[in-house]
C-alpha cells in the first residue's frame, strides 16, 4: 500500500513532525511505501513554502521531502496539517486526519481572535473524503464530541514512540550547568497549559532544598522576553537555575542526561511519552490519565514541593530505570502498526 504523510517537515521545531516521523516509520515497518509531503512550517503565523528535498537521517530511518504530485499515486493520504487543497482535488484516496491540537488550545484561541483551528477541525471532520478524525487522548472526546461526526472518532489510548530512537541505552548530552537532582522542563508554551505557574513553583522548591535541584529549560524560544527574564534572573539567584536553551534536536540525550522530567500537562503527550521510553521518572500534573511516576498541581506551590520531596527520596534510595521502561510499553510502535493496518482496511 501507498500513503502519504503530510505534515511540515520540522525536526526539533515542533512535536507534530516529531509524531508524523514516528507514524511513518511505523507505515514502513508494516512493509508500506510511505511518501513524506511537505506542508510547510509556520512562522509567526506565516506559512512557509512547501520544500522538496528535505532530508532528517535519525537513528537509522531516514525521511526525504517528496513532491506534492506524489500524492496522486497515494491509496491513503494521512493529514497532520493543511496541505493546499489544490494537491488534494487531484486524487480521491480516503483521508484520515491526525488531530495533534488539543481542544483547550485550539478553542481558547479562536475565542480570542487569534486563529480558527477548532471550527476548522469541526469543518474538515465533515468532508466526505475523510473518513476518520485521529487522536490520542480518550479524555478528550467530550471536548471533541460537539464538532466530530460519531463515526468518525478514531481514539488511541497511548500515541506511538518510536522506541528504537528513544530508549534507555545510547548517548548522553552534556549539561552545563547541572546539579545533585536535574529536571528538566520541555513542553511547548501553549494555551492549555500553564508554564508561568510551573516556573513559580520550580523557584519555590529551589528555595526550599537549597543547592540541590537544578532546573534546565530546554525549547525555550530565544530571544526571551523580559517578563521571562525576571523569572529566570529569580531562579539564578535562588541558585536553581540550569541550563536555558532553545530547541534541540536529539532530545533522546537530554533525557537520558537528566534525573526527572516536570510537566504541567495531564495527558500522556509527547514530553511523556519520550522520557519513560527512555527509563526517566516524570512529574505530571494531577486529575488525568496520565502514567507518569508524581502527580501534583502545579498550581499549589505546598503541593509541589511535596512531591518534589518525595521524588528525592526515591532518587536517593535508587530509581529503577528499567521498570520505568517496562511501563512506556504502552507507546510501542508495532502495536501501533497493526491498530492503524486495520483502520486502512476499514475505510479501503
Amino acid at each position: 500500500m501507498k500513503i502519504a504523510h503530510c505534515a511540515p517537515f520540522a525536526p526539533n521545531r515542533c512535536g507534530l513532525y516529531e509524531a508524523a516521523r514516528d507514524m511513518s516509520k511505523s507505515d514502513v515497518l508494516s512493509g508500506h511505501t510511505v511518501y513524506f509531503i511537505d506542508c510547510g512550517v509556520i512562522e509567526n503565523g506565516k506559512k512557509e513554502p512547501i520544500k522538496t528535498g528535505l532530508i532528517d537521517d535519525r537513528n537509522g530511518f531516514k525521511i526525504i521531502s517528496v513532491h506534492p504530485d506524489l500524492i496522486n499515486e497515494v491509496d491513503i493520504i494521512i493529514m497532520h496539517s493543511g496541505l493546499d487543497d489544490c494537491w488534494l482535488v487531484k486524487n480521491q484516496a480516503p483521508i484520515l486526519w491526525v488531530v495533534h491540537g488539543k481542544p483547550l488550545d485550539c478553542f481558547r484561541p479562536e475565542q480570542n481572535d487569534q486563529r480558527s483551528s477548532y471550527s476548522l477541525y469541526g469543518e474538515l471532520s465533515k468532508w466526505n473524503k475523510v473518513k476518520k478524525m485521529i487522536y490520542f487522548w480518550p479524555e478528550y472526546r467530550p471536548y471533541w464530541n460537539p464538532i466530530f461526526p460519531k463515526d468518525k472518532h478514531c481514539v488511541f489510548n497511548y500515541p506511538v514512540i518510536d522506541e528504537s530512537r528513544f530508549c534507555l541505552e545510547g548517548k548522553v548530552h552534556a549539561l552545563e550547568n547541572g546539579g545533585k537532582y536535574n529536571v528538566l522542563i520541555c513542553d511547548s508554551a501553549r494555551a492549555d497549559i500553564d508554564m508561568f505557574e510551573t516556573a513559580i513553583s520550580c523557584i519555590e522548591v529551589a528555595k526550599v532544598f537549597p543547592n540541590k535541584f537544578k532546573f534546565h529549560f530546554y525549547g525555550f524560544d530565544h530571544p526571551i522576553k523580559k517578563c521571562w527574564n525576571n523569572i529566570f534572573d529569580e531562579l539564578k539567584r535562588v541558585g536553581g537555575l540550569g541550563d536555558l536553551k532553545p530547541r534541540y534536536t536529539q532530545m533522546e540525550e537530554i533525557y537520558r542526561a537528566i534525573d526527572v522530567v516536570f510537566s504541567p500537562n495531564r495527558i500522556n503527550n509527547r514530553v511523556v511519552a519520550e522520557s519513560l521510553c527512555c527509563g526517566t521518572p516524570i512529574i505530571q500534573e494531577t486529575g488525568g490519565n496520565g502514567i507518569g511516576d508524581y502527580f501534583c498541581n502545579v498550581s499549589d506551590v505546598k503541593d509541589v514541593i511535596q512531591v518534589f520531596k518525595m521524588f528525592k527520596d526515591d532518587f536517593d534510595k535508587g530509581i529503577d530505570k528499567q521498570k520505568i521502561v517496562e511501563r512506556s510499553k504502552v507507546f510501542n510502535i508495532k502495536q501501533f502498526s497493526e491498530k492503524m493496518n486495520k483502520i486502512y482496511e476499514e475505510v479501503l
